[in-house]
């Protein structure tokens, strides 16, 4: 199927995007066929799980004209919701079909299918909210975010948190200095919560040979259930169309629900980008806005051990952050799947180790200051420069609520930059912040493939962000490494 594109004037070849450094300036801005006081048109592609709530929060305040989703039972419930919106399975008919009659887009697909649905749409001039993280591949964010420059379309990725005026003062206020200059940034998380680590069973051969040598007194009757269960399940799921440009694979039910459809999917390289990838787009926007976290120079990894088609379960990886005009370097420490910040750097740095970590928190050390586990202290008397909330909007009486869902005030805020002209009030838009922040977090996995061995630190990648390259890769023993920063698309799906 051809995609329809807008000319490739001043897109560069190769795989670095080298010499235009990291955006480029904005094109001409798409019409939008609404006036400030209609209702826009929207298309959901990828309308299950957090995609329902994604197009859901679309319908309070627009049309939705047409879904999209791989998955036949949820597209019919989805139907049922959305009684006049035209039903597709391949996003790219929705978009060659729906082209004159949607402004906008919702994209809550596997992260590997972000990008390819995203630049079909942009390309067309549609504006797109994008599940977070933004993509899979550290390439594919810098090109969506070029391309938003270049169509002038309004973007926003979905880390719901954004729209939380609260987190935009925090960023606001670190920016000013209530900290002192950032010496240390910790980050931990309870993410994995979905099956991952290299002993999951990936192929009805391996399930055969295990079932058979765990039970040999009913291995059959065991096998014949899951083929059957693969069945029926595969009677919902256009595989191919699921797969999209990830190369093929069989389909496995696994226990409950397949290993990969409809969740487990984060847990693989080929279709999802791990724990870093699933969270860090909430619990590290204020500090993109804050620190500028688009640039490390270099980081590193321990893990519990992977076989470089299922993530680790558990990870630490170090970011380094040079000095940049507007701040001092510091260190970014990520940890996952049960790892936290050890008791002695608690201990050493005046912070409590409790009896249970919590399952998600941060701590920040500053020259002026800290915060987390129990200690806060803070510059105070300092001038915050104004801070960009999010637009509020009407509830159903009229009035203006003062405390409002998460969710739909960031859909509200890309509607508003819609109907405004104005991509820059989207606080988590493409070039400026969803962009950088997702292409810097996708780093760590790069790190985090060079550690495949369980609980040793792998090798340390080094990082040219302008040019998109890894300075020492010639030094790296670990192969495959580069191929991360790039995919490569199957036939039938376009990349550049």
């Amino acid at each position: 199927m051809k995609n329809k594109r807008i000319s490739r004037r001043g897109f560069l070849k190769g795989t670095t995007l080298a010499g235009v450094g990291f955006w480029v300036a904005a094109g001409t801005a798409p019409q939008v066929r609404a006036s400030a006081n209609e209702r826009l048109a929207f298309a959901g592609i990828g309308i299950g799980g957090k995609g329902g709530g994604d197009i859901a929060n679309a319908a309070r305040f627009a049309d939705v004209v047409a879904i999209c989703d791989v998955d036949k039972g949820r597209l019919a419930s989805s139907a049922r919701q959305y009684p006049n919106a035209k039903t597709y399975t391949d996003f790219r008919k929705l978009l060659e079909e729906q082209e004159k009659s949607i402004d906008a887009a919702t994209i809550s697909t596997a992260d590997h299918m972000h990008a390819p649905a995203a630049l079909m749409a942009m390309r067309m001039k549609k504006h797109v909210y994008v599940q977070k993280p933004l993509a899979r591949t550290m390439y594919e964010c810098r090109l969506m975010a070029k391309v938003a420059k270049e169509t002038g379309v309004c973007t926003q990725m979905g880390n719901q948190g954004s729209a939380g005026d609260g987190l935009r003062r925090e960023a606001a206020e670190m920016k000013a200095g209530v900290y002192g200059d950032i010496k240390e940034l910790h980050v931990w998380t309870n993410r994995p919560i979905w099956p991952q680590g290299p002993e999951t069973i990936r192929t009805m051969k391996a399930y055969e040979e295990k079932v058979r040598k765990e039970n040999p007194d009913n291995a059959e009757e065991l096998i014949a259930a899951m083929k059957k269960k693969m069945e029926d399940q595969l009677k919902n799921v256009e595989w191919d169309l699921w797969l999209g440009v990830a190369k093929p694979r069989e389909f496995f039910p696994g226990e409950g629900a397949g290993i990969y459809h409809p969740f487990g999917w984060r847990g693989w390289w080929d279709f999802g980008t791990g724990a870093l990838g699933d969270i860090a787009c909430h619990s590290l926007n204020k500090y993109m806005k804050a620190l500028d976290l688009s640039a490390p120079i270099s980081v590193v990894a321990r893990t519990s051990g992977h076989d470089f088609d299922v993530f680790p379960q558990s990870s630490e990886i170090v970011f380094e952050y040079p000095d940049t005009p507007t701040r001092k370097g510091f260190k970014f420490v990520w940890y996952d799947g049960g790892w936290f910040p050890s008791r002695e750097f608690l201990n050493e740095h005046g912070f409590r180790y409790p009896e249970q970590m919590p399952e998600g928190g941060d701590i920040i050390i500053g020259t002026e200051g800290a915060r987390g586990q129990g200690r806060n202290e803070r510059k105070r008397g300092m001038t915050v420069p104004e801070v960009q909330y999010a637009p509020k909007y009407p509830d159903a009486d009229g009035n203006i609520a003062e405390k409002q869902d998460d969710d739909p005030r960031n859909m509200f805020e890309l509607i508003t930059a819609i109907k405004e002209n104005k991509p820059e009030l989207c606080f988590s838009n493409f070039p400026n912040q969803a962009g950088p922040l997702t292409e810097a977090m996708l780093l760590g996995n790069l790190a985090v493939w060079t550690a495949s061995k369980p609980n040793e630190w792998g090798e340390k990648v080094l990082w040219d962000a302008p040019n998109m390259k890894i300075t020492n890769l010639a030094d790296l023993k670990t192969p495959g490494v580069a191929d991360l920063i790039k995919p490569v698309y199957r036939e039938g799906y376009v990349l550049d």
